[in-house]
């Protein structure tokens, strides 16, 4: 018996096997390839803890589970983690304090979903390169962070300065120790 191959039937069974081996093919990648992407999402948050500490591969990372988790780069440079919002989305960053915890060695900043060349512009050299110098605390206090925001990218830039500023201000106690 011939198969009529333009019968409703047999096109709703074509679909239905297609998009059946299509979902196995595509869970099977997903689940394969989830060791990778965890491997490299630790990576990355690696690589922007040392560039925030402008440090390199070599140098050791210690992360200290305290009330207030941080990072210790050669037990010198306290980085601090920070979570934030931006105009799309989530932003998130680390800022390194030098051995006094008062001074900002430098900065590090990522996003899910900033706009190219507007508030994407966080995670270039340039934006981040401002910040270090500054100073987080003075006479036991916090202080303001200040630096250029980004033409366009008003909701991104406030983003930036609120969760900085928001960090400090909950690192502020454990700052003053030091």
């Amino acid at each position: 018996m011939k198969r009529n191959i333009n019968s409703n039937g047999y096109i709703f069974l074509y679909s239905t096997v297609l998009v059946v081996v299509v979902a196995v093919l595509l869970t099977a990648t997903a689940l394969w390839l989830q060791p990778y992407q965890q491997r490299n999402k630790e990576n990355e948050k690696r690589m922007m803890i040392l560039a925030a500490a402008g440090a390199d591969d070599n140098d050791a990372i210690s992360f200290v589970d305290s009330e207030l988790p941080y990072y210790l780069v050669n037990d010198s440079i306290t980085v601090l983690p920070m979570q934030g919002n931006g105009l799309w989305g989530p932003i998130w960053g680390y800022l390194a304090l030098a051995s006094d915890s008062k001074t900002v060695v430098g900065a590090s900043f990522g996003h899910k979903s900033e706009t190219p060349g507007l508030g994407g512009e966080i995670t270039t050299t340039k934006f981040q390169s401002q910040f270090a110098g500054k100073r987080v605390v003075e006479n036991g206090s916090q202080v303001p962070i200040e630096f250029d925001a980004i033409t366009g990218a008003t909701k991104t830039s406030n983003g930036v300065r609120e969760m900085i500023n928001h960090t400090t201000q909950l690192y502020l106690p454990y700052l003053k120790k030091r």
